[in-house]
């Protein structure tokens, strides 16, 4: 056993697997932190690369790219209110407001270290376990695939607070948008209109830079502002950059509780990190003593949001080492290079490959630790983005985002619709209608009905399937909880308004 270790030490610790692993680092950061360029994208163009690599070698670097990109999409989320991923839109958040206020230091100094005390658990996860955690994931059958993506759902009145009605007109929007295309269980076209580009539905990378970046761009065209967030040279070590006592007071049971959950949700096949994210994030303001400062600057959405999101890059192996299936899409690209080495994920992988599975295992952690000393030393330079003036900045995150959007789709029609969802951004933003549920319910869409229409197939039209089954029942007693707390809270807030108004007069 310790022979089995040390050899597996001496391999990740060679000079080539190391530079595999910074080179996959420093790509995935990049390609996460533009708008529009994806992870699954940079790991699947990476992919025929690793083919000549040995098999920890070619994976060093393909995890690399994973985790670094996982994390890079909060950079451009914090910096200029533009996530660079789908799950950074929940980032967002709280890291843009914190940047407007003059602390993008701290934003980003959280966002790394939540990350990396995420991954780091989730690795440890993963080494210990991960027959365990895969078994509980088996467990996980169309009718609580249905609860969770309700609970997520039923967060939509968390994340729209003080305004739930609006909160679910935007929602309900984001569920009717997630239904054009394909039937996902008949194959029949709907809502495509005889357009034949809608075919596979509205594209989702359109989606998320048109609502943030290009409505940020309309906003700032609007309020014709072109002064820079810095107007001098940003300094770290400056105290509204740096995280105190309190930071951390705030963020560490967010970062608890969070990556936990991340790790659980990364093992369920198909869940992935941005419902990780928007979940922790909506769970964290929800037991918040101060759910207000929540969408102002708060230092513990940043955390949940970033420990949700990095929690799943190591727990998504789990059901791909145990079981062979893939925990999402940039996994289910990685089987590839498994596949490619004569290496066959499931339960003979541990018998037969146990050198290789010891290697993969050290690789994890080293790589997760190699993330935060890449990620400290890019922090100075990230930072410098807030001394960029908006009539330089904008523009150029529009061409960015045009020329992703175009990479990412190969679709003249995805750049119209990008330019359109942008309208619809802005439209939201100046009517008080909030972003983020309108992404929850795009996101949680097609989960929602797979899992009601294949749990309907199942139990024959009962709906009893959804009580009698624990976890589902379980999910749903949270939903039902959530959206009573909730109302409870803003009928709270309606009396108080009223009270202080009398007061007044």
């Amino acid at each position: 056993m310790i022979d089995l270790v040390l050899g597996a030490f001496a391999e990740v610790l060679s000079a080539q697997t190391l530079g595999l692993i910074a080179i996959g680092l420093v790509v995935g950061i990049v390609i996460g932190a533009i708008p529009g360029l994806n992870v699954p994208l940079a790991v699947a163009i990476a992919l025929p690369i690793t083919f000549k690599l040995s098999p920890i070698g070619g994976l060093a670097m393909l995890v690399g790219i994973y985790k670094g990109g996982t994390y890079g999409g909060s950079i451009s989320a914090v910096l200029i209110n533009v996530p660079g991923t789908p799950a950074a839109a929940a980032t967002a958040l709280d890291g843009a407001p914190l940047t407007r206020q003059g602390k993008a230091g701290k934003a980003l100094r959280m966002s790394l270290y939540a990350s990396i005390i995420a991954e780091i658990l989730s690795d440890i996860a993963l080494i210990l376990f991960a027959v365990p955690i895969a078994f509980v994931a088996l467990k996980v059958g169309p009718p609580e695939t249905f609860s969770i993506g309700l609970f997520a759902l039923a967060l939509i009145g968390v994340l729209s607070e003080g305004n739930m009605l609006k909160g679910l007109m935007a929602g309900v929007l984001g569920l009717f948008l997630s239904t054009f295309g394909v039937d996902p269980l008949t194959g029949d076209f709907r809502l495509t209109f005889g357009v034949y580009e809608l075919s596979g539905g509205w594209s989702f990378i359109a989606l998320v830079i048109g609502v943030f970046a290009v409505a940020e761009a309309l906003i700032q065209v609007e309020r014709r502002g072109v002064k820079p967030i810095s107007t001098g040279k940003v300094r770290l070590s400056e105290p509204q950059h740096r995280l105190d006592r309190e930071d951390w007071r705030r963020a560490l049971p967010a970062i608890a509780r969070s990556a936990p959950i991340g790790v659980l949700i990364g093992a369920i096949p198909g869940l992935g990190a941005a419902v990780s994210a928007y979940l922790n994030y909506g769970l964290t303001r929800n037991l918040s003593k101060h759910p207000e400062r929540f969408g102002q600057g708060a230092i513990e959405g940043v955390a949940a949001a970033e420990a949700g999101n990095n929690a799943v890059t190591a727990s998504t192996f789990v059901p791909l080492l145990t079981l062979g299936v893939p925990g999402d899409v940039i996994t289910a690209i990685m089987l590839g290079a498994f596949i490619v080495h004569g290496l066959v994920p499931g339960p003979a992988l541990f018998e037969k490959e146990s050198a290789f599975v010891a290697a993969f295992f050290v690789m994890m952690i080293v790589t997760t630790l190699l993330h935060l000393v890449i990620g400290r030393i890019g922090l100075p330079l990230f930072v410098q983005t807030t001394r960029v003036s908006n009539k330089l900045l904008f523009p150029a995150i529009m061409v960015l985002s045009v020329t992703g959007v175009f990479v990412a789709t190969n679709s003249f029609f995805d750049i119209f619709a990008m330019l359109g969802f942008g309208v619809l951004g802005y439209v939201m933003v100046k009517s008080g209608f909030p972003v983020a549920p309108l992404l929850i319910g795009f996101i949680l869409g097609p989960l929602i009905e797979v899992g009601l229409r294949q749990s309907m197939i199942m139990s024959r039209g009962g709906l009893d399937i959804f009580f009698t089954r624990p976890i589902s029942a379980v999910f749903l007693a949270l939903a039902a909880l959530t959206v009573l707390t909730v109302a409870w809270r803003e009928r709270r807030a309606a009396r108080r308004s009223r009270a202080s108004d009398g007061d007044s007069g």
